[in-house]
């Protein structure tokens, strides 16, 4: 394979795009975040999560908004330099945003649980050699020019929350409450899931203890052979379990179509449609949703 080095310079993708949704619950702010910089021939995508006890030390925006949009500056800036590994860059730009958040007055005095996290997703290129990578639960499709799709997914942490989805969906059953009241209740559960983030035999994110981004996952691939690379928050991956995409192979096929903003319209009509959670078992009527798209092809080639 290709070695990369720092002068090459990637040509420009054909296209690109992006967009996001932001969740249900009034006045909430949009915790996603997405960034592709073609000159450097790289994108990002970081989800952020707030801490679970809601604590904010960020003026004007919650913590995890703030999160998400320095780490997805940072891991750019970082992953620019092209012969720097992932694990490399993913470390640095972590350090980096975790030295900064922790200049914010009651930073030292926060639990695991209080500070904010996120998963990520890092695209990369140059002319010879394109690399995907993820931390968390976001989604990476890499549509291959000879019809098939390369799919990149770490579910650990969706298994652990799904868990908790069945556990509400008895307890609201048994106790005739909503499921938002039930959510509510079993709150040690899920802090007893975030407790796992990080640790052996749990599952690896971004977060400000940094543990997490040498666990990187990545994957290369010769330019020659990818005609598209998408990837998404897990708020976007929803339509597979809402039953609005078969797969997430399907879903990233149809935003290299066109159609994304259809989707995450559908989406949501769905979403809204089981805005109590009784149908497809969740945490919330809508997470934050947000898609981004390179595509190296033109659409005649798609």
């Amino acid at each position: 394979m290709h070695e990369p080095t720092d002068e090459v310079t990637p040509a420009a993708p054909r296209r690109f795009e992006t967009h996001t949704w932001t969740g249900s619950g009034a006045g909430r702010c949009n915790e996603d975040y997405a960034l592709v910089v073609p000159e450097q021939g790289c994108a990002v995508l970081v989800d952020g999560a707030t801490g679970l006890t809601k604590v904010n030390l960020v003026a004007g925006e919650s913590d995890a908004a703030w999160y998400a949009r320095n780490l997805c500056t940072s891991l750019a800036k970082e992953l620019g330099c092209i012969s720097r590994s992932a694990e490399d860059a993913f470390v640095a730009a972590g350090s980096e945003v975790a030295e900064a958040y922790r200049q914010f007055e009651g930073a030292s005095e926060l639990e695991r649980i209080d500070e904010p996290n996120g998963s990520v997703a890092a695209l990369r290129w140059d002319d010879h050699i394109v690399e995907a990578s993820i931390l968390g639960d976001c989604i990476v499709v890499l549509g291959l020019r000879n019809g098939s799709c390369a799919l990149m997914y770490d579910d650990t942490l969706t298994k652990l929350d799904e868990m908790n989805y069945e556990r509400m969906h008895v307890y609201a059953t048994e106790h005739e409450v909503t499921m938002a009241e039930a959510r509510r209740a079993l709150n040690p559960r899920f802090i007893e899931n975030r407790l796992k983030m990080n640790e052996p035999g749990g599952y690896w994110a971004a977060d400000i203890s940094c543990r997490g981004f040498s666990h990187v996952l990545s994957k290369g691939f010769f330019r020659a052979d990818v005609s598209w690379m998408f990837t998404c928050t897990d708020g976007f991956a929803n339509a597979v379990d809402m039953g609005v995409s078969g797969s997430f192979e399907s879903l990233a096929r149809d935003v290299a179509e066109g159609r994304g903003e259809q989707l995450g319209q559908k989406l949501r009509d769905a979403e809204n449609a089981d805005a109590g959670c009784w149908q497809v078992h969740r945490s919330k009527t809508s997470d934050d949703a947000t898609y981004l798209i390179v595509w190296f092809d033109d659409e005649r080639n798609l």
